[in-house]
């Protein structure tokens, strides 16, 4: 067997979490967890999934995001990323950003 890294603790069903070769899993084969590390959605931000994103995500539920790319304008913005999870394990994204104020406004789910 292999040994997998551990990154935390799943959000559905908190058994733990192993980094593999193509992506985060939840260890529960009953579970149907994942982060991928192709993940088309960071990908539209101009960002690629990394480990210390993944253990921040499962241990806060969310990360800053900074310098992401808007692919109609081109140009750069930062946004907060909140992971949750539907019943079945699927893991959802959306996006807080912030004004020129620093306060939060608007949404974008994937």
């Amino acid at each position: 067997m292999t040994d997998h890294k551990r990154v935390g603790a799943c959000p559905c069903c908190q058994a733990d979490v192993l980094e593999k070769q193509k992506g985060w899993f939840c260890s529960n084969q009953e579970c149907r967890f994942v982060l991928w590390k192709d993940n088309a959605f960071f990908k539209s931000l101009g960002k690629r999934l990394s480990p210390s994103m993944v253990e921040k995500l499962l241990a806060d539920g969310r990360i800053r995001l900074k310098d992401c790319k808007s692919r109609k304008s081109g140009r750069s913005y930062n946004a907060t990323l909140l992971l949750t999870t539907e019943k079945n394990g699927r893991a959802n994204f959306n996006l807080e950003f912030e004004n020129s104020r620093g306060s939060m406004k608007g949404e974008r789910s994937r």
